[in-house]
């Protein structure tokens, strides 16, 4: 009996662990980020900035999710001290490159979106990004996430024709909801 009820529960914990990543299942969570990045060509214009980005996300197929993401961020100019705040809404897709049963995962995420930046004034802006790191499934359906990312910006906030380029490090952790499809 007692083999019987083992190997019935080894089952269905084999089931659920190979269930993170399919498709008809839900994603929702979100990053935290640090960035450090330099406006142009101008020395003395490097910002410092903080990121929260939640997200929702549904897969389509096995591994590939797309979804919203709402970014919200503060910003320090160390040239004149100043600080702002934007937010930025972004569809974004995102694909993880090994099979579902890993404890760990590999991903990338690319996202395009529409936000407005200032403080009394807001300008509006476009920013695409890209991310890529493990995630690592703490349970069947939470992961912890760390990743590289990579932004770029423009518009009327940014300043006209010049970009605003950055590199950061965003820390995540995101929600696996539902069955999904074997």
């Amino acid at each position: 009996m007692k083999k019987i009820v083992f190997a019935a529960l080894f089952a269905a914990t084999a089931s659920v662990a190979s269930a993170q990543i399919n498709q008809g299942q839900w994603m929702v969570g979100g990053t935290a980020g640090f960035e450090s990045s330099k406006y142009g060509d101008v020395d003395d214009s490097k910002v410092t900035s903080f990121t929260f980005s939640p997200n929702a996300g549904y897969f389509f197929i096995n591994n590939l999710a797309g979804g919203l993401r709402l970014s919200l961020e503060s910003q320090k100019y160390k040239s004149n001290d100043e600080a702002y705040s934007s937010f930025n809404l972004a569809p974004f897709v995102r694909y993880y490159f090994l099979p579902a049963a890993q404890k760990v995962n590999v991903f990338a995420d690319a996202s395009y979106g529409f936000g407005s930046e200032g403080d009394d004034e807001k300008e509006s802006f476009n920013q695409f990004s890209i991310m890529a790191g493990p995630a690592i499934f703490l349970t069947p359906n939470t992961a912890l996430e760390f990743a590289i990312g990579y932004k770029s910006a423009g518009g009327d906030a940014i300043g006209g024709d010049d970009r605003y380029n950055s590199i950061g490090l965003n820390v995540g952790f995101q929600i696996h909801l539902g069955g999904g499809k074997k």
